[in-house]
């Protein structure tokens, strides 16, 4: 089954994730495929999950859901890969949101910036906290954090705070449109600033609104862009998912769904006799060394020993600088922010 907001209230649904796992699963003519709406509910996610164990699906492909908890798919043992649980023993998360912000101070640090200002949603400290880890682990120092409300008219004081304890680049983990306020925010501070943040907030649709204003944007990912037009990966992607349905739009949740797929399709292979969660959950346990066509490095279900990220099997980000009003260009290869997830 996949799962995902197909349809939403708020303005991020994912209907591309359908397409692109059929796409990739065209190939198995005894694989039946459902599909289930999440709706960006919660009650709409446990209605799927109900779903999923009535129908007894061997496993579920997830695209972004805005509320999930798994519980009932783990305890019925149905395995989940794609925008999955970091910890659930079923789960096979292609991108973690913790992780990648893990990524996201790597990435900065990665770019020579020592001296690091995060702006971001008021109460998620959490997140912040991750941003930290990862840029403290390349040898730089948080100067200063500046949270903001979700409904903030003006993002000028917490510039400045930011700007006076003397930051030379700044993380912004916000929601788009506050994240489109405190680019113009920053770049109109007159301070030279290297801005950072992931590709699930600076999404295609925020980079074609902002234009110009965001060239030398550096946007991190956990997997290759999906608007890296050079990379082969990201054409085998588009092959797969237009191979259903022509006007698919190519996303980095398409993305993600695609490698989710790839995964099931590598465990199929693998697995005789009848498909059922067991057998796939093994299968998925199982794989090591899957080749993904570069579009991340290849796959190996190993868990890692800190409990807070045994589930993360990609623990890679990489970096992609905006330039001509949009075009994502990269900046080096993957870079493997495992041995941070280590530690505890």
């Amino acid at each position: 089954m996949v799962i995902g907001d197909l349809t939403s209230t708020i303005p991020f649904k994912v209907p591309e994730v359908v397409p692109t796992a059929r796409g990739v699963l065209r190939g198995f003519p005894n694989v039946r495929i459902e599909t289930c709406d999440s709706k960006g509910t919660s009650g709409g996610y446990q209605t799927c999950a109900r779903r999923a164990i009535t129908e007894k699906v061997a496993g579920v492909i997830q695209g972004f859901v805005t509320a999930r908890d798994q519980t009932a798919l783990t305890r019925a043992g149905i395995p989940v890969v794609g925008v999955s649980d970091d910890t659930s023993p079923n789960s096979f998360p292609v991108s973690s949101s913790f992780a990648l912000y893990v990524s996201l101070g790597v990435g900065l640090a990665e770019t020579g910036c020592t001296r690091l200002g995060i702006v971001y949603l008021d109460g998620s400290d959490f997140l912040v906290d991750y941003i930290k880890r990862g840029f403290e682990s390349r040898g730089g120092k948080e100067v200063a954090r500046a949270p903001v409300a979700a409904n903030a008219a003006d993002l000028s004081p917490a510039v400045a705070k930011l700007t006076g304890a003397g930051a030379t680049c700044v993380a912004v983990s916000l929601v788009p449109s506050g994240a489109a306020q405190a680019l113009t925010a920053l770049r109109q501070s007159g301070r030279t600033l290297t801005i950072g943040g992931i590709s699930a907030i600076f999404n295609e649709d925020l980079l074609s609104s902002l234009g110009s204003l965001a060239d030398g944007l550096i946007v991190v990912d956990s997997q290759l862009n999906s608007h890296d037009s050079d990379a082969a990966g990201i054409g085998q992607v588009r092959a797969d998912a237009r191979a259903v349905d022509s006007k698919t739009k190519i996303t980095e949740q398409a993305v993600v769904a695609w490698i989710a797929a790839r995964l099931v399709a590598n465990a199929l292979r693998s697995t005789s006799g009848e498909v059922t969660p067991a057998s796939l959950t093994t299968a998925l346990n199982g794989l090591r060394g899957v080749d993904l066509a570069g579009v991340v490095p290849p796959w190996t279900s190993q868990p890692l020993d800190n409990p807070s990220f045994r589930r993360v099997f990609n623990h890679y980000g990489v970096n992609y600088e905006i330039s001509g009003g949009g075009k994502a260009v990269r900046q080096g290869e993957f870079y493997d922010i495992a041995p941070i997830l280590r530690t505890k």
